[in-house]
């Protein structure tokens, strides 16, 4: 099965709202100010909705409420406004799916790009391009399943119980997320080295040119799923991934004490899923 058919299975393909790929080139560009970036998003009601919800939150609040884009924008920050608008735009493009948990799926790619970007800070890779990363990291397994709900499940299933993800989609469509992932951000006009970090990240090390954004998200991924399953530091130092992940260059000690203390920090997760 050729990855053109599944996208052409898919009547409503995702697209992101044109007022949030104008907010990511202006905050590419570096020369907006908070006043042009306040009207872009005010252009967008469910965005604002969700930027005023997180300047109002317990984590950000200023004991006064906030009620003007502006206000929220000021008291936010730039870098908190990326990551808010990256995220929404790429969670907002896809509908509720049956038989599908939207918001374990979401929380899981939040973590897994929060990590992705903490990473970046330690490398000479850029943080906002890894978090963007990480958040589109495993696009393509809502693609599969909005396809092929039931043999998606499946393996679900199958993955939860040990197996591995690539090998069984390989084996049943002739192709994988990863493949799909890739194929959605080029249809999605991102730049290469997302298209290309979405596509090698399972195996970073196997391909001619290192990729170091997919370098990243596989330790991300890593990561988050010794965080998740409580293992011990001693565990995940031992096996820890040093083959894929050293191009990357880097420090682990200050980079370990900046991944404590991301899982202890609150997420913005609730704000933009709301």
């Amino acid at each position: 099965m050729p990855i053109e058919s599944l996208f052409s299975e898919l009547s409503n393909l995702p697209n992101i709202p044109k007022v949030i790929q104008t907010l990511i080139d202006q905050f590419k560009r570096g020369d907006s100010s908070a006043n042009d970036i306040s009207k872009n998003i005010q252009m967008d009601q469910v965005l604002s909705a969700k930027i005023l919800r997180l300047a109002n939150s317990a984590r950000y609040g200023t004991g006064r409420k906030i009620s003007s884009i502006d206000s929220a924008v000021v008291l936010l920050g730039t870098e908190v406004l990326k990551t808010l608008v990256i995220a929404s735009g790429i969670v907002g493009a896809f509908k509720d799916i049956e038989s599908f948990d939207k918001k374990s799926f979401w929380r899981d790619s939040f973590m897994v790009a929060s990590i992705s970007k903490l990473i970046a800070k330690h490398t000479t890779s850029d943080p906002e391009t890894a978090f963007t990363c990480g958040i589109m990291h495993n696009i393509g397994e809502v693609l599969i399943h909005m396809a092929h709900p039931q043999c998606a499940h499946k393996i679900d299933q199958l993955v939860a119980a040990g197996a591995n993800r690539c090998d069984l989609q390989d084996n049943q469509f002739a192709f994988n997320y990863t493949q799909v992932g890739a194929e959605l951000a080029r249809r999605w006009n991102f730049p290469d080295q997302i298209i290309t970090a979405l596509r090698q990240q399972a195996t970073p090390n196997q391909f001619d040119r290192y990729s170091p954004y997919a370098g990243i998200i596989f330790l991300a991924n890593y990561l988050n799923k010794a965080f998740k399953a409580n293992t011990p530091p001693e565990e995940v130092l031992a096996n820890f991934p040093s083959e894929i992940t050293r191009p990357l260059g880097i420090n682990l000690v200050s980079f370990f004490e900046s991944v404590i203390e991301l899982t202890r920090a609150e997420d913005d997760i609730e704000a933009i899923l709301a």
